[in-house]
């Protein structure tokens, strides 16, 4: 749109999602999309559990301590009334909880009791992530939070033992650099990357908002964020023109960080300069046949294993992501949660060529991509919906996935033992 005035662009986003939004009503019903298989699992000794049913739901994001055996996770009712992009805006009374699961041990759940946080605190999370560094035995949780008018990174210390959450810092710049985020990735204690999925943010700019993610615009990016003076944290931008960028994560070497985009299904994967922090401005991309909403890696794969690291410490396997392949039906959770379903897909993102058994792969063939997607776990929506995040412990067998608008949480089991291609 250049030589375009501000007006005269949004005129013709405006224009066009009017036409958009008239298209989708018209066409959806007439609209087969490929079909899922009712439950399918790349496990042969597989078993599929949807836990804690009867007590929470609506969980967005789960963390995955491997060293520990420990899961956090965001529960937040409250999504039914709250969404950053599309369904209802209202302002909900606050009922989110952080919910702390022992899935190694005891198999319990219970609620992190948040210590040290200000009076006026409201909890609204999105993406979450954990940092443990190297021989230390302090975790530290990072967490995308919409508790207010700005959305923040909200830092805190967990003690597992009592089931704690302490305030450390909540970061922001004011919408600037963290503008819309939505996921984080840290690489030490004080220090991660986040992503921003909008510059048109919908409490300013609703239809435009939307337009922006129909219209996979380039127009979200990677901040990285350095703390270690909190009195002056340091914001810089690392990557951009990033369609919808969601899902971050950065490897366990820290050669290379993968950022979703959930609007135009692609994961872009950057070379990372460990000294700088910077990312390269070229980039490898792997294009799958679903909506990546989160990324993890299977951090108890071994960094000096040979399948899992090349000798230049770029990976082999274990990146995760999940999402699901039906924005449309997904939308309609987001405005009636109990009124349809959404299908659900959790893939393992590898390097090189190789088989998907899933009758619904996770990426298509591709003779010149580097990297292709071995389908976990896919679901028509029929016993578990709206998946957001997968994570995983193959050491124990234990992948663990939850979902938005989805009532428990769904834990897959099997004999670590077992080899799969």
């Amino acid at each position: 749109m250049s030589g375009l005035s501000f007006v005269q662009a949004s005129a013709i986003i405006v224009a066009l999602s009017v036409i958009l939004a008239s298209l989708h009503k018209l066409l959806s019903p007439w609209i087969e999309l490929p079909r899922l298989p009712e439950q399918w699992l790349a496990f042969r000794s597989g078993l599929v559990w949807t836990l804690f049913k009867d007590r929470v739901g609506f969980f967005e994001g789960v963390a995955l301590d491997c060293e520990c055996g420990f899961a956090i996770i965001t529960s937040d009712p409250g999504r039914v009334f709250w969404n950053t992009l599309w369904g209802q805006s209202r302002n909900p009374h606050p009922k989110a909880r952080l919910l702390l699961y022992d899935y190694a041990r005891s198999g319990t759940l219970q609620d992190l009791e948040l210590e040290g946080f200000p009076s006026d605190f409201i909890l609204r999370p999105l993406g979450l992530n954990v940092f443990r560094g190297e021989g230390s035995t302090r975790t530290r949780l990072f967490l995308v939070n919409h508790g207010s008018d700005v959305g923040t990174v909200e830092v805190m210390d967990i003690d597992y033992e009592n089931a704690r959450a302490t305030y450390v810092a909540s970061i922001s710049d004011g919408g600037h650099m963290i503008r819309s985020p939505n996921s984080v990735a840290p690489i030490s204690y004080t220090s991660f990357y986040v992503t921003n999925d909008h510059y048109l943010i919908r409490q300013k700019h609703p239809v435009l908002s939307f337009t922006e993610s129909v219209l996979g615009l380039p127009l979200g990016w990677v901040s990285f964020v350095d703390f270690t003076c909190q009195t002056k944290p340091i914001f810089t931008i690392a990557a951009g023109g990033i369609p919808y960028a969601n899902g971050i994560v950065v490897t366990p070497t820290g050669k290379e960080v993968m950022v979703a985009s959930s609007s135009t299904d692609f994961v872009r994967i950057y070379e990372r300069d460990i000294e700088t922090n910077a990312l390269s401005g070229n980039y490898d991309t792997v294009y799958l046949t679903f909506h990546p909403h989160s990324l993890s890696f299977d951090r108890s794969l071994a960094v000096d294993d040979p399948a899992v690291f090349d000798r230049n410490g770029k990976f082999l396997r274990g990146v995760i992501a999940a999402g699901s392949p039906d924005a449309g039906r997904l939308y309609c959770m987001a405005n009636g949660p109990h009124g349809c379903v959404a299908p659900s897909v959790v893939a393992e993102i590898r390097r090189g060529h190789g088989p998907d058994l899933c009758p619904f792969p996770g990426s298509l063939f591709n003779l010149h991509s580097k990297y292709y997607a071995r389908t976990l776990y896919a679901d028509d929506g029929t016993n578990y919906p709206s998946v957001t995040t997968g994570d995983m412990d193959s050491k124990r067998g234990r992948l663990i996935v939850s979902g938005l608008y989805a009532d428990g949480l769904l834990v897959i089991t099997w004999n670590p033992k077992e080899k799969f291609a």
